[in-house]
């Protein structure tokens, strides 16, 4: 076994932990001052992220969740008046997602929120770390994503073919 990756997932641990016992949500939300599950924020984020509507699917695998747990909160978030639905340019059918302006704010003041505690992390490193560690985490997410979606796929093939 690689020992740089043995040392990596490890590190890779403990960030993951350290992001979620220190109640960073709860954190976040008052820090932008919205009150919405850790979902709703994901999802805004993600819309906030493509810079464009995206249907519900598209939104679910990003998120790499169930379509339906999409919808629950998509459907919230249009109470709220954060996220509407157009129509798909592509498929008059269907339906795209997009940002209301108050839910391109709200996303924009989260996003800030946790920019800012990455930016306080990183103040002292040197300007070509900070370059490496966008380069590799890009890379890192953009292949470990597409490595594990493969794996759903695979096993839902072998499923289906197992009946």
């Amino acid at each position: 076994m690689d020992p740089h990756l043995v040392t990596t997932v490890a590190a890779f641990r403990r960030l993951v932990s350290a992001i979620n016992r220190g109640k960073t949500h709860a954190r976040l939300t008052e820090a932008a001052g919205v009150r919405l599950d850790r979902p709703d924020v994901q999802v805004l984020i993600c819309l906030l992220d493509a810079d464009r509507p995206l249907r519900i699917g598209a939104i679910a695998e990003v998120l790499q969740v169930e379509s339906p747990h999409v919808t629950r909160h998509v459907a919230g978030l249009e109470r709220l008046g954060l996220v509407r639905r157009v129509r798909d340019p592509e498929d008059g059918r269907a339906w795209r997602i997009m940002l209301t302006d108050d839910g391109t704010e709200v996303a924009m003041r989260c996003q800030k929120v946790t920019t800012a505690w990455f930016e306080a992390a990183v103040a002292d490193w040197s300007e070509a770390d900070r370059a490496e560690l966008a380069r590799l985490m890009g890379m890192l997410s953009d292949d470990l994503g597409a490595h594990l979606r493969d794996q759903v796929v695979g096993q839902v093939a072998r499923t289906s073919s197992a009946r």
